[in-house]
């Protein structure tokens, strides 16, 4: 919509959209820790089209609106209402799980408890002197006869355990202090993350024109602004094709499904396992992405949406280093394919300096309009807000790793880390669209190797542990990211829009890490076992150890392979700028030997092959026209994930069932 369009859209009515985005955001906030934790289902909110949030608006659009319809027009959702419901519910779902607490508060208990569990841990813990506000327990300290005394934990142990006794009260008041205080550290975080977000969002949209694939499923499913408003529900849900699609994906997994819960239906088979049937051959020795493979319906609509520079660079890297890794283990005594994370981390660098080089012009626009000295139209506004809000978080970022005991030279190396993380992340999906991923080859774990152990301290080491949680894993559903697909919601939204919308994101994201914090501590102490994972603990401070023990070397194995990942890198984007049609970009180094990769890749394949058949064979209208088929995919398979995650949960709460007996029919499982 454009500028008159947002101001048509009276007061009452996006009064009326947020009250129902915030009730869409309760639900996901409530349900989603128990549908993954509890019930251990295939998770719903953690990918970049989380299924609850599409389920959610497909009610919406589906069935609420045709219903709204009935009593007047006016009761009608606009699209635009639609778009904002949508763009706050992609804040909402970064909470929940993989996007944060899926890992925290957990590693906050488990470290504290482990803390105590070994004399050494506990003696180094004692002389780093951290901060006692971080933790609900009393951490290690030295005693008046100069030893250190350990001690017990209880309100960490009965989260991770569930209450001694059952009835008493959860300690809520020891939780408070802690995460107040990891609050705001992850308020700077996400203050960085979403401002970044919507200062790269302008320059990756209208100047460098990335495709952001991921937008076509979105702007589909709300229906686009040159549809007639009339019209009952968006022009995709009339498509023949789109339901015949979505219908038979339905069906396939309902098929499985009750495979899986009954054994008296046939299954329908989507994966296989090449080396059971070559065992004396070369591929016994193969890696498990060339052996192994599944079928993702939706990865193969996404795939149709990616342009075929990244769908070629992502299945032709992932294919290439598998024959790579087979003929090596067949032939090259005592080889070692080891060395692609410090390759990627090189080539990821490239990446990152090469977008901040080509936004160097936005970046001086941006400057500007933080400091008043731009044009002050609504372009400029928006892009202070978001320049702000990034600058804010980032200062937040330094200022609280220096009050926690960190150096200030690490804090800034830090700060720099989670820029470029995010940076990163933002960019691949703009230009890749994969739904499910996560940036594990970068970060602030990999820039702090680049220095001497000796340089650093226990603090330093500890929290250099605490950034793999609360960013290189948070990145599967990085804030950035949601940020960039809600302000594209909406192709016609103004300026000024995106800069509210920016705004109430964030104060979205900090209802949410309440609300969503005291159900992830009630289930903790109500329902032992869950399947959350820390990720780290207490034996990431026992790196320090090492420090007096390790000769540093610069110039070694690792850095020679990230040296050459970085040229390589900068090559591939070099021709790439010069060469319209070059194929490979360094993006899919990023998925060899990774878990996503190994599995994804193959859908990926098949997308892309379909669609340069149609386009090779019958041109580009039929491209167009076959657009609905594969979105029909991707919902088709979206909605299966909802319904059979459904139906535990109505199986334990009819039966009583204890949730750990009930079968289940999980599509993707997460490392």
């Amino acid at each position: 919509m454009d500028q008159s369009e947002n101001r048509s859209l009276s007061a009452g009515r996006i009064a009326a959209a947020v009250a129902i985005a915030l009730l869409g955001s309760v639900i996901v906030w409530v349900a989603v820790p128990y549908n993954n934790f509890l019930f251990k289902n295939t998770y719903v909110s953690d990918s970049f089209l989380p299924e609850i949030v599409i389920a959610f608006l497909l009610l919406l659009i589906l069935a609420v609106n045709p219903l709204l319809r009935l009593f007047g027009p006016g009761w009608v959702l606009h699209r635009q209402q639609v778009a904002l419901i949508a763009s706050l519910l992609l804040f909402a779902a970064v909470i929940p799980s993989n996007g944060l607490m899926r890992m925290f508060p957990r590693f906050v208990a488990e470290t504290n408890q482990g803390f105590h569990n070994s004399v050494k841990t506990a003696q180094i813990v004692a002389a780093a002197k951290l901060r006692p506000q971080l933790f609900p327990d009393p951490l290690p300290a030295v005693g008046a006869d100069g030893k250190v005394q350990t001690g017990e934990t209880p309100v960490s142990r009965q989260f991770l355990e569930g209450l001694d006794e059952e009835g008493a009260p959860i300690p809520w008041s020891a939780w408070m202090v802690p995460l107040a205080s990891w609050g705001m550290l992850i308020l700077a975080l996400w203050a960085m993350m979403v401002g970044l977000g919507g200062v790269v969002f302008p320059q990756w949209r209208d100047r460098e024109r990335l495709p952001f694939p991921l937008l076509n499923v979105y702007q589909a499913m709300i229906g686009d602004p040159e549809e007639p408003s009339g019209r009952a529900v968006p022009a995709l849900f009339t498509n023949q094709g789109f339901w015949i699609a979505a219908t038979v994906v339905f069906l396939i997994h309902a098929l499985r499904g009750l495979n899986v819960f009954t054994g008296a239906f046939p299954t329908f088979p989507l994966q296989w396992r090449l080396n059971e049937y070559f065992t004396d051959s070369i591929l016994r020795n193969a890696p498990q992405s060339l052996n192994w493979q599944i079928i993702f319906f939706s990865v193969v609509g996404v795939a149709y949406f990616i342009p075929s520079r990244y769908a070629i660079s992502v299945w032709a890297w992932v294919f290439g280093y598998a024959w790579y890794v087979t003929l090596g283990n067949t032939y090259i005594p005592a080889f070692k394919a080891d060395q692609v994370g410090n390759q990627a981390f090189g080539a990821l660098l490239a990446v990152a300096l090469w977008v901040l080089w080509l936004g160097r012009a936005h970046w001086a626009q941006v400057g500007r309009a933080m400091l008043g000295r731009a044009s002050g139209g609504p372009e400029s506004r928006r892009d202070a807000v978001a320049g702000w809000m990034c600058a804010v978080g980032c200062a937040g970022i330094v200022c609280w790793l220096y009050w926690a005991g960190c150096s200030l030279w690490w804090s800034v190396l830090a700060m720099v880390g989670c820029a470029l993380t995010t940076l990163l992340m933002a960019r691949l999906i703009a230009e890749t669209g994969i739904p499910v991923m996560w940036l594990m080859r970068f970060g602030v774990g990999s820039l702090t190797a680049l220095f001497p152990l000796a340089w650093l301290s226990p603090v330093i080491v500890f929290f250099n542990g605490v950034f793999s949680v609360l960013i290189t894993r948070t990145t599967a559903v990085s804030a950035a990211v949601m940020t960039t697909l809600a302000l594209g919601m909406d192709r016609g939204a103004s300026a000024a829009w995106h800069r509210k919308l920016l705004i109430s994101g964030l104060i979205l994201l900090v209802i949410g890490f309440v609300v969503c914090g005291a159900v992830h501590l009630h289930m903790g102490y109500r329902h032992p076992n869950l399947s959350t994972s820390a990720k780290m603990g207490a034996n990431t401070i026992d790196q320090w150890e090492r420090a007096g023990r390790t000769d540093y070397q610069f110039f070694t194995a690792d850095r020679a392979h990230q040296a050459a990942g970085f040229v390589i890198g900068a090559g591939l984007l070099w021709a790439c700028a010069l060469f319209p049609s070059w194929p490979i970009h360094p993006v899919g180094i990023l998925f060899c030997q990774f878990s996503i990769g190994n599995l994804i890749w193959f859908s990926v394949f098949l997308g892309w092959l379909i669609k340069t058949g149609v386009t090779s064979l019958f041109g580009g209208g039929a491209y167009r026209k076959a657009r609905p088929v594969f979105l029909g995919l991707i919902f088709g398979e979206l909605l299966a994930v909802i319904v059979w995650a459904l139906v535990p949960v109505i199986m334990v709460w009819v039966t009583g069932a204890d949730p750990v007996t009930v079968p289940r029919y999980t599509l993707m499982q997460y490392p």
